[in-house]
């Protein structure tokens, strides 16, 4: 008799999931990534390393024309004034530019691949850190999914959340960096000091 009251209890529990999964809306909330990049800290720094790598192989790269240009104008002048006294040393200098040009080339690649790999990489990280924030979010307040503004034709504005969405990662990403000790300042620029191992100890002494 127990065995038959059990069954017939779990199947009742299972009839009011069903009607509960069955009567519950469907929730939905969306984000505007660019927004959300405009706000989270850490997507500014992404994109200010994006800024600051491209300078710098922009700035590379003229160094090495620069380079190339002012040896290819030496040759010119030493070859317009007769400067050459064999054919060979102007054959020399003819396969040092050539040279030249080929590493500033090979350089240049390898930089960017290099510069490509990093941001591909902190890009990654960005992402994904965004994704898991996301996952958390939606479970947290009961969403049934949470969207990105670009992949929909259409979404009403009051579902909007980029604003919290950003909040939160704002106060996860600054509880990170929060100082060990506790009344230490952060100056902009500076690191964070070590807390000495027998800090505990010393204190407790006291």
């Amino acid at each position: 008799m127990k065995g038959n009251l059990f069954i017939v209890f779990a199947l009742l529990a299972m009839s009011v999931a069903a009607q509960d999964v069955a009567t519950k809306p469907f929730t939905i909330r969306y984000i505007d990534e660019n927004q959300l990049y405009q706000q989270y800290v850490v997507a500014q720094q992404y994109l200010q390393l994006q800024n600051k790598l491209k300078n710098e192989f922009q700035q590379a790269e003229a160094k090495k024309r620069k380079q190339i240009e002012t040896f290819y104008n030496q040759v010119q002048t030493k070859y317009k004034n007769n400067q050459y006294k064999t054919q060979k040393a102007f054959e020399a200098d003819q396969k040092k530019l050539e040279q030249m040009q080929d590493n500033a080339q090979k350089e240049m690649e390898d930089m960017q691949k290099k510069m490509e790999q990093q941001l591909n990489n902190e890009q990654m990280k960005l992402a994904n850190e965004i994704d898991l924030f996301l996952a958390d979010y939606a479970v947290r307040n009961d969403y049934d999914a949470v969207l990105r503004k670009e992949a929909a034709m259409f979404i009403n504005p009051k579902w909007d959340v980029t604003n919290e969405v950003a909040e939160g990662l704002n106060a996860r990403y600054n509880a990170t960096i929060a100082p060990v000790a506790k009344g230490t300042p952060v100056v902009d620029g500076s690191t964070t000091p070590e807390v000495d191992g027998n800090s505990e100890t010393n204190t407790s002494n006291q």
